[in-house]
């Protein structure tokens, strides 16, 4: 014989809470009534939108508004097409959803935000039925930029190993031959001292292959993995010790410089040495492309993106040159091309790479007016630091 259990004081507590709120009545689910399952929807760590049969809106939870980058509070009751004006594929896909049979389960969609930056999220979208009554639908999602960006440079990471492997072969093969080259140049001038037309097209060879050793030395140098020593400091000091430097490269230069940076920035965790080779690449080719004239503008800002990823310092360098020619921009990060008749194509190459090895990102903005402008962004946080607050 089975005998019931009572209620506890917990299950009578439940149903008497239930009954008051009226979130049951003749058999509808008013989502959103009960403070207790209000409490769970935003206790929930994904984004919650839910949508009655009639296409409005019933529920917005807080993560939610901010992966979608809602200004204000999405009142009960409005129309989704209304609610996420701003993402109309996404209302159009909860829409559609009222009237599927299979609904999506682990999709992913590329959305918009204010800063019109790309953003994925991966999404889920489940019924909500009374028996065999459809009430609507509750969309399930989660920002899945970050995991995005870390798969892309997994994959480039990848690409460029498979390429550091070929360039090091590659290189030793070369290597060989140039010095036989360099060694039989350099007998020749001895044995030609005095022939000044011979000694001219000897001399030139001596200097190709230089260039050409040069030119495989750094394609070693970009093979090579990098670890750097992170320490924090003021990233403005390391931009100046850059513009140091390529400013004596250029003395003869009448490029004009501008600076645009808060009074104050914190510091970033960045190896200064490898850093400045990125921003000595970056300001030289500026200043090549501006033959002497223009300007040159570095701007800092601060980034803060809290509840997504760790705060960043952006260091923008922008000229009002002519620009990159288009059939190069698309291929301006890639190892060995080049628009110089002089240059290696390895420098823009090994900036991404010091970048990325720090974690950040660096981007490339072609401008109407015709000038170009790269954008660095480093983290705030190193990777321990980071894991320490997630």
């Amino acid at each position: 014989m089975t005998i019931a259990k009572p209620p506890s004081t917990f299950d009578r507590r439940q149903d008497e809470e239930v009954a008051r709120s009226g979130c049951l009545e003749s058999g509808r689910v008013l989502v959103g009534e009960d403070a207790f399952f209000r409490k769970v929807v935003e206790g929930m760590r994904c984004g919650i939108v839910t949508v009655d049969r009639d296409a409005h809106v019933l529920t917005v939870n807080d993560l939610a508004r901010d992966i979608l980058d809602l200004e204000a509070p999405v009142r009960s009751g409005t129309l989704v097409r209304e609610a996420l004006s701003c993402h109309p594929r996404l209302a159009e896909v909860l829409v559609s959803a009222l009237e599927m049979s299979h609904l999506p389960n682990r999709a992913e969609m590329e959305i918009r935000s204010r800063e019109d930056d790309g953003r994925t999220i991966g999404f889920t979208i489940s019924p909500i039925s009374a028996g065999d009554d459809l009430l609507g639908v509750a969309l399930f999602f989660k920002d899945l930029t970050l995991v995005e960006r870390q798969e892309e440079q997994e994959r480039l990471r990848d690409r460029l190993a498979a390429l550091g492997q070929m360039a090091a072969s590659m290189a030793h093969e070369i290597r060989n031959p140039l010095a036989s080259i360099e060694v039989m140049a350099s007998l020749l001038k001895r044995k030609m001292s005095g022939r000044a037309g011979e000694l001219e097209l000897v001399t030139k060879i001596a200097s190709e292959v230089a260039r050409l050793n040069a030119t495989v030395t750094r394609g070693l140098e970009f093979a090579r993995p990098l670890v750097p020593e992170l320490q924090l400091q003021p990233i403005i000091e390391v931009l100046e010790d850059s513009l140091a430097e390529t400013t004596a490269r250029f003395p003869e230069s009448k490029v004009q410089l501008a600076w645009d940076t808060p009074a104050q920035l914190p510091e970033v965790p960045v190896d200064a040495a490898l850093m400045r080779q990125v921003f000595v690449n970056i300001l030289a080719n500026a200043f090549e492309v501006l033959e002497g004239k223009g300007t040159i503008t570095i701007r800092l800002t601060s980034v803060a993106r809290p509840a997504r990823e760790p705060g960043a310092i952006d260091v923008v360098i922008e000229d009002d040159g002519p620009g990159i020619a288009p059939d190069v921009q698309d291929k301006i990060f890639y190892p060995f091309v080049t628009t110089k008749e002089s240059g290696s194509g390895i420098g823009l190459a090994m900036a991404r790479k010091i970048v990325e090895c720090h974690h950040g990102m660096i981007d490339v903005e072609f401008l109407p007016s015709g000038g170009t402008a790269f954008r660095v962004r480093l983290p705030l946080l190193t990777d321990h630091e980071a894991d320490g607050r997630g």
